[in-house]
């Protein structure tokens, strides 16, 4: 097994996508979901200030879409 890279901590969560309706905001991400051992520190997110209503983390990648 070889010791990860930055690219792959990178891709981490490239693809993942949170659909969330708005009882979840204000958004934050981790989410109260996230287990604990594979967060970062918590960053709030504009989504309901974007224009096509997402917003991507910029720690981890993950794509938030608001549903409503």
């Amino acid at each position: 097994m070889t010791a990860p890279t930055v690219a792959d901590y990178k891709r981490l969560n490239e693809s993942r996508e949170v659909v969330i309706s708005r009882k979840d905001l204000p958004l934050h991400c981790p989410t109260d979901q996230t287990a604990l051992w594979c967060s970062h520190p918590r960053v709030f997110l504009p989504i309901e200030d974007s224009a096509d209503k997402t917003c991507r983390c910029p720690y981890c990648g993950t794509l938030y879409r608001l549903a409503d």
